[in-house]
């Protein structure tokens, strides 16, 4: 459906509670049912207050769907009942809304987007606090963390913004007279959220939000009017954040936002991937994929590279894409083997000194909750864990029995040898044999580093008089231990970060081959079913997941085709893709977006469905079984949308050729 085809969107913006918002929506519905327009109330809160329960009387209001929770049942817009009845204008209050887990989206702004999706016009409220690129800003000034966001893209892309401004006197006027909250919990608003200094700089900042949105739009009207001469001179600001698993990465990444939206600029975030990184615990996978969600929320583009040396890496993608600022977070480097000194932005200035740099600093790790980031109803907040390649494979168990039968096998070659009467240089170089053969042999550094300590101080305990104690600072063996320290953890740092190398070139180059090859395979195909063959062939050999899919005949859904990943039977895959699978793949298909597993619409599915389309027609669906429910990793993701984007106008390809 093209733009003009799909609903306008109206959102009524307040800076708090209270200020009368859905009040005034309700009052715009009457003015639009007098003048004869079908409007109907999809969903309403009216929060126990007699004026604006007042004001639904004469609107025709759809029943709500009651939704069963912890044994609770609570009220949901029915999102189906809406589409159903197909008015012109639908009212649907609290835009940030969280829908009660079961229902067909996570937000309430996805069953709106759906809505718009069908032509029909909606009008919604939110509060300021709720824009995702405001929410520490705002969280700053009221001391509170508000949970539930949305896109800052929903709101710049609305068709009309009505900001709802009343003075925070006239407000807290309102509060005390009892006419937003109960005298009890009025009073402790007053003394929190609604104290008057409080309000005056929320108004503010929804007042200069209002603004920015008027003067982009200006500017949006202006960019059009361009020659196209001055387009190809200047191509605009270009704006690069960095993604780390830091918990405070989240301020660095609302301040890019922010900096994007005020130069009017295109926003990349980039996310280096170290070795290190890789192979980090589950917290710093956790943080991870939520910076991405964050980043992704507030429009930027995100791209992965690969690398040891982060600055290197973040300067390079400037230089080619001509990045004109970078926005980083103040940070405190230690020094250790083979890093450079000097902070992060030092090191990226000397790639490249013209840069322009924007530290933000840190404000304090933020506390992080028990277990994942999660939403009112307890559920993780785009924190899934994936499972990282380029993790030690072996058992920490099994790397620890090396260590103690490589140390044991050296010290007693050692004595043999000291039976011999080899000199005690000798001994030393076995113990750096057994740390070198430690280092190829285990894929932990820290095992052979806590080896290369082992090694010297069994060396001191076994084989320097006195013997059986730690004499170090006898018969002038200290710098010896040093010297002999410093070299076995440089061995097992070298052959560590060599391996990881080694490691990350071989999967990037299985994961360039894999596309070049899908590339050229693709060209080659000239039926639909060379086509599912080719595509799930190549996504089996990325991720070994099962692969489905639905074709699109004569406007109906065709399928399944079922290809089963390695190890299961094509009917274990069939009694799988039942017919909830086939109606979440109907809804991929009717909005053109991806559904099911591991995303915010249809999550109970067992597969991830993802749209083979062009701009203007869908061809199929592909879904993906996702068996652990576990996120594809952002990398894998990037690939898998290449080669579905591939498989889309080769689906052109076939059918304009069927049709001569």
């Amino acid at each position: 459906m093209s733009r003009k085809d799909k609903g306008k969107l109206s959102i009524f913006l307040g800076y708090a509670a209270g200020v009368g918002k859905t009040y005034e929506m309700l009052e715009t519905a009457h003015s639009l049912k007098k003048e004869g327009v079908d409007v109907v109330a999809g969903y309403i809160e009216p929060h126990d207050r007699p004026q604006t329960s007042a004001k639904m009387e004469g609107l025709e209001i759809l029943p709500y769907q009651k939704v069963e929770y912890k044994g609770i049942k609570l009220r949901e817009m029915d999102l189906d009942a809406v589409l159903i009845r197909h008015p012109q204008v639908v009212l649907v209050d609290e835009l940030a809304h969280t829908n009660t887990p079961g229902m067909r989206h996570q937000k309430r702004y996805e069953d709106i987007e759906e809505i718009l999706n069908a032509g029909i016009d909606v009008y919604t409220t939110v509060n300021i606090q709720h824009l995702e690129s405001l929410n520490d800003v705002v969280g700053k000034v009221s001391g509170i963390h508000v949970r539930e966001t949305i896109p800052d893209e929903i709101f710049d892309l609305a068709d009309q913004v009505k900001l709802i401004d009343i003075e925070p006197d006239e407000l807290i006027g309102r509060m005390k007279e009892g006419k937003i909250y109960k005298a009890a919990q009025a009073e402790r608003a007053l003394q929190n959220f609604f104290a008057r200094n409080k309000l005056i700089l929320l108004r503010e900042i929804a007042l200069r939000r209002m603004v920015d949105r008027v003067n982009r739009l200006a500017v949006r009207e202006q960019e059009k009017d361009r020659s196209r001469i001055r387009k190809e001179q200047y191509q605009g600001e270009h704006i690069l954040t960095c993604i780390s698993p830091s918990p405070s990465c989240s301020r660095v990444i609302r301040s890019a936002s922010r900096l994007a939206y005020a130069f009017q600029a295109n926003l990349t975030a980039i996310y280096v991937e170290t070795p290190q990184l890789q192979s980090g615990d589950e917290s710093v996978r956790r943080w991870r994929d939520e910076n991405i969600r964050l980043a992704k929320a507030l429009g930027a583009k995100i791209i992965t590279v690969f690398g040891e040396d982060v600055a290197y890496q973040i300067a390079e993608y400037a230089r080619v894409s001509g990045v004109s600022k970078i926005v980083l977070g103040r940070t405190n480097h230690r020094i250790w083997l083979g890093q450079k000194k000097g902070t992060l932005t030092d090191q990226i200035s000397e790639y490249i000194p013209d840069m322009d740099i924007y530290i933000i600093p840190d404000g304090g790790r933020q506390k992080e909750s028990h277990g994942k980031c999660k939403d009112r109803f307890g559920r993780g907040v785009g924190s899934s864990l994936v499972r990282t390649s380029g993790a030690p494979t072996e058992s920490l168990g099994w790397e620890l029995i090396k260590e103690v039968g490589i140390l044991a096998g050296a010290t007693l070659i050692g004595m043999g040898m000291r039976q011999y009467g080899f000199l005690d240089a000798d001994i030393i170089m076995i113990y750096l044999l057994g740390i070198l053969i430690l280092s190829l042999w285990t894929s932990r550094q820290f095992v052979s580093v806590s080896a290369a300590l082992a090694s010297v101080l069994l060396f001191d305990l076994l084989f320097v008089d006195p013997l059986y104690s730690f004499a170090i600072h006898l018969k002038g063996y200290t710098a010896t231990f040093l010297i002999m320290l410093s070299f076995s953890l440089i061995i097992s740092t070298i052959i560590s970060t060599g391996r990881k190398q080694a490691r990350e070139s071989t999967k990037q180059m299985y994961r360039t081959q894999l596309l070049l090859d899908n590339s050229r395979r693709m060209r080659r195909v000239d039926t639909v079913k060379g086509l599912l063959l080719e595509l799930s062939g190549q996504i089996l050999k990325l991720m070994n997941l099962p692969v489905v899919f639905f074709t699109i005949q004569e406007e109906k859904m065709a399928g399944p085709w079922l290809f089963p990943r390695t190890g299961m039977t094509k009917e274990e895959l069939r009694k799988m893709v039942d017919d909830q699978e086939r109606a979440v793949a109907e809804w991929v298909v009717a909005n053109g977006k991806r559904a099911g597993c591991c995303t915010h619409t249809l999550p109970g599915a067992k597969a991830m469905y993802l749209p083979i389309k062009t701009s203007d027609k869908t061809y199929a669906v592909m879904g993906i079984v996702l068996e652990e429910r576990r996120e594809i990793p952002a990398f894998e993701y990037g690939l898998l949308t290449a080669m579905v984007n591939e498989a889309a106008l080769v689906f052109a390809r076939i059918l304009k050729e069927k049709e001569k």
